[in-house]
């Protein structure tokens, strides 16, 4: 896969940013803050990410400075193909579209899978998964920051582990992990220990193991039934002992007290019946006396509480019209925000559509103009005879064919020179004159004067007269293909094929530049903007009161004259203002709110205290008249004495019984309640007593014992399987560990693959002391990646920041290198910034790093704030300015 240009519109800083790939390098140049890093994640998101995806991911993308969605657009070659990707990201309604140079053309979901197929995956990256996004390509796209982290930890999808792996089998550079019989042997092992295990280190259920463990559990069990049966047999003998001693309790000492109290009970609540109609007249006089005295209180409390609940409610008014006034105030100054606002975004919408408008007439101007080109180049090459390279080729080999036949008659062919003669000469009755010179392809006579006749014979026997058919042949061939082609020779021929090759290589470059121009329907879009942009005009007139007043705040500048930076300063402030004024309106409503509720609540509380006292008031009317009642009635003093002495002695005598059983539950109920636990008791001891004979039917500590010997040969089988099982799972750990030994062959090519770097970035001194060493695991992949020097091998996580970067570099190169054949023989490989805590000692170490992964076929993209410390690496750095440098191989780009 390798990467030929791209095109960002919308993106952040960019409002469109367009640049070429060379085959070999890129290299990127531009300060700080110029968008570099930008670049990068444009193309890795338009490489991966959904177009349709929402949230974090594609609003890091979004322009502040530039209305617009993100589009981006990346030509690259894959599956040896030249395709085109083009991809807008506008949440839901993002599109991509993918087509390539043989016609294909994709677009939507079918386009997003076949563009992760082309990159090796099942699927882009949804927006929910962005988690995901740093993992594609990670050992291939190194960003800003994360040069110095070590390709190979995390994820083994950080470093494409299942394709390195692949590629370093078919590059036969690495041994089977096993033989055959290693294989089977494994096998067998395995299928042990997965009829005794699960998956999950689980014993199977139904096994051996298990049907073992079950026994033992079941022995275990019985063994604690029997255990259990001793020990209940025990505890049943003595609670039947505890049940007789609560029955002896019962009837000699609980009994006889309770049968006393209730008798005192009974009497002292026949005196209360006869005492507690005095009573109850005492104590209502002694309640009514202490409720008249709260009352009173209370009433005074009530007056005071009033007055200032009155008060309260009156400030709490004027605090409420106050606020009034401040939210009118508030809503009317909103309001002329939020028209200010539309009518800024009215005129922001006109600029926008005039914008839109002059891109689609340029683009229309363009294409008439590729279109007038196009036609003369068409008029040039119908002028022109319609020859092929093959007509061409035929007409050279018919002239070298004549040629070839003409000199094999020649060499055959007698030759006669007349040099002089005073003698008439005739060759076949035709008369020859001194210094002429004949050519004889057949047999002829020579008379000399009138009496001298000589025969003579040319070369070559009977192969003349076939030469001279095959000349014949010859010429009349090249005769017809003259004719045919209206040309005398092939000189000819081959100008007019390269003038129609060079008109038809021109006319297939307006094509492609064609292609890039939106030429399909320019016109109906171009009329589809003026209804728009009359129903703005339309809207800006209908506010021209306000555009007067927005001009004379603005100095008299008409603000739809205004530039759209200026616009959205503008925009900004009355957002700003806007987003005040409705949080003091917010704060205003919610205090009006609270007043509100706080005089709905007061107003509520007034009318409880009102109510309150009104029924304090007639409370009091109607305890004085009871209090008055109750003082005209006089009790018989005498007698009321004598009954409460009386009953105050039983009362004492009470409390000492009561004292005595230590309990507040009445005496009859526990009186009861002891009837009750004595039935329960005589009931319980009956039970107890079979229980016993029940349990001691058998012979609990022989069965205890009969249990104990099953538990332990049940015990000792459980045992024994396990420590088999145990030892075979040992058996697979040590064969896992004996594979993963051999396994560690993997580690091998890839050092290998890395030390070449490592070299060219040394010193020259140092080149055969420094190398690679890291570890391959089947399951966990290739880790522990560290660095040899001298005798002592160092982590990558020991290593400095600057060999971090460098030994990370080298590792990626390496990778690259070896996945190279699974994409198409090259790879792009993008630096960002990559070397910033490298020292200028290393940089020609670098840069025959960099070098060498050019020369093994990857791409290099490589983004730096500092362009003069790789100027050298490009072909002609030193004959133009940095600011033009371009090639076919190698190019720079400089970002401002």
């Amino acid at each position: 896969m390798r990467l030929i240009s791209c095109r960002l519109q919308n993106v952040r800083r960019h409002r469109l940013l367009e640049l070429s790939f060379g085959r070999q390098l890129t290299l990127i140049a531009g300060a700080n803050e110029s968008g570099k890093s930008t670049l990068v994640e444009a193309l890795h998101k338009g490489l991966f990410l959904r177009a349709t995806a929402t949230g974090r991911g594609v609003d890091e993308l979004r322009s502040r400075l530039h209305a617009g969605l993100p589009e981006v657009e990346i030509s690259f070659e894959a599956e040896a193909e030249t395709w085109r990707l083009r991809k807008r990201f506008a949440g839901a309604g993002g599109t991509c579209q993918l087509s390539n140079a043989s016609g294909e053309a994709l677009s939507g979901p079918v386009a997003e899978d076949r563009l992760a197929a082309l990159l090796g995956f099942e699927a882009p990256v949804e927006g929910r998964r962005i988690a995901q996004l740093p993992e594609r390509w990670a050992h291939l796209w190194v960003r800003q920051g994360d040069a110095g982290l070590n390709p190979l930890s995390g994820s083994q999808e950080r470093y494409d582990h299942n394709r390195l792996v692949e590629q370093l089998q078919r590059q036969g550079t690495s041994t089977a992990l096993e033989s055959g019989v290693d294989q089977l042997v494994l096998e067998q092992i395995q299928q042990q220990v997965a009829e005794l295990y699960t998956t999950t280190g689980r014993v199977k259920a139904g096994s051996p193991l298990a049907e073992a463990q079950r026994r033992s559990n079941e022995a275990t069990q019985a063994l604690a039934i029997a255990q259990q049966h001793l020990v209940e047999l025990e505890a049943a003998m003595e609670q039947w002992r505890q049940l007789n001693e609560r029955l002896e309790t019962i009837e000699q000492d609980l009994r006889p007290a309770l049968q006393r109290e209730l008798e005192l009970q009974r009497s002292i609540n026949l005196l209360l019946a006869q005492l507690q109609p005095l009573l109850q007249q005492e104590q209502e006089r002694d309640q009514l006396t202490r409720q008249q005295q709260q009352g009173q209180q209370e009433q005074q409390r009530l007056e005071e509480q009033l007055a200032g609940l009155v008060k309260q409610q009156n400030d709490q008014i004027q605090q409420r019209d106050q606020r009034m006034r401040q939210r009118q105030e508030l809503a009317e100054q909103l309001q002329q925000l939020t028209q200010r606002q539309d009518l800024l975004q009215l005129l922001l919408d006109l600029q926008q559509l005039d914008a839109e408008a002059e891109q689609w007439r340029e683009h229309q101007r363009k294409l008439q103009q590729l279109q007038a080109e196009a036609e003369l180049l068409k008029q040039q090459l119908a002028a022109l005879p319609e020859i092929t390279a093959d007509q061409v080729r035929q007409l050279r080999q018919a002239e070298q064919g004549l040629a070839q036949a003409t000199a094999r008659c020649e060499a055959m062919a007698a030759s006669l020179d007349v040099l002089s003669s005073d003698q008439s000469l005739l060759l076949n009755g035709e008369m020859l004159n001194a210094g002429e010179r004949r050519c004889l392809e057949a047999s002829a006579q020579l008379q000399v004067g009138s009496g001298v006749l000589i025969e003579i014979s040319p070369g070559g026997g009977e192969e003349l007269p076939h030469a001279l058919a095959q000349q014949q042949h010859c010429r009349q061939q090249l005769e017809q293909l003259q004719q045919a082609l209206h040309l005398n020779n092939s000189e000819q021929a081959e100008t007019i094929e390269r003038e129609r090759q060079r008109l038809e290589r021109d006319l297939n470059n307006l094509r492609q530049a064609a292609k890039s121009i939106p030429w399909s329907g320019l016109q109906q879009r171009l009329d589809q903007l003026e209804p728009r942009r009359q129903t703005l005009l339309q809207s800006l007139n209908t506010q021209q009161p306000l555009l007067n007043s927005m001009a004379d705040q603005l100095g008299g500048r008409e603000p739809r004259h205004l530039d759209q930076d200026r616009l959205h300063n503008l925009q900004e402030q009355l957002r700003r203002l806007k987003r005040e004024r409705s949080e003091e309106l917010n704060s205003c409503e919610r205090n009006l709110q609270e007043l509100e509720q706080g005089l709905q609540r007061q107003q509520t509380s007034l009318v409880q205290q009102r109510n309150r006292k009104s029924e304090l008031d007639g409370s009091l009317k109607v305890v004085a008249q009871r209090l008055q009642t109750l003082g005209k009635q006089q009790p018989e003093d005498q007698a009321l004495k004598s009954q409460q002495q009386q009953l105050e002695r039983w009362q004492v005598e009470l409390e000492t019984l009561q004292a005595g059983r230590r309990s507040a539950v009445d005496a009859a109920q526990q009186l009861q309640a002891l009837e009750q636990e004595k039935d329960q008791l005589l009931s319980q001891r009956g039970q107890t007593e079979q229980r016993c004979q029940s349990l001691g039917a058998n012979n609990p500590v022989a069965e205890l014992e009969h249990r104990q010997a099953a538990w332990e040969d049940a015990e000792a089988e459980r045992q024994n399987l396990e420590q088999r099982a145990q030892a075979l799972q040992l058996l697979l750990e040590r064969f896992h560990r004996a594979q993963s030994s051999l396994a560690e062959r993997y580690s091998e090519p890839l050092q290998a693959a890395i030390s070449p770097y490592l070299s060219a970035l040394a010193a020259e001194g140092a080149r055969a002391a420094q190398q690679p060493l890291l570890a391959f695991d089947p399951q966990q992949g290739f880790h522990d990646l560290q660095l040899h020097q001298g005798e002592e091998a160092f982590a990558f996580e020991r290593l400095s920041g600057g060999m971090r970067e460098q030994m990370a570099a080298a590792v990626r190169l390496a990778m690259a290198e070896l996945l190279k054949p699974a994409y198409g023989d090259v790879l792009p490989l993008v630096f960002d910034d990559a070397f910033t805590n490298s020292d200028r000692e290393r940089q020609d170490g670098l840069k025959q790093m960099l070098l060498r992964g050019m020369d093994q076929g990857i791409q290099i993209v490589l983004l730096t704030c500092h362009s003069d410390d790789y100027l050298s690496l490009l072909n002609d750095a030193n004959n133009n300015p940095p600011e033009v440098i371009g090639g076919i191989e190698r190019t720079l780009v400089k970002l401002s």
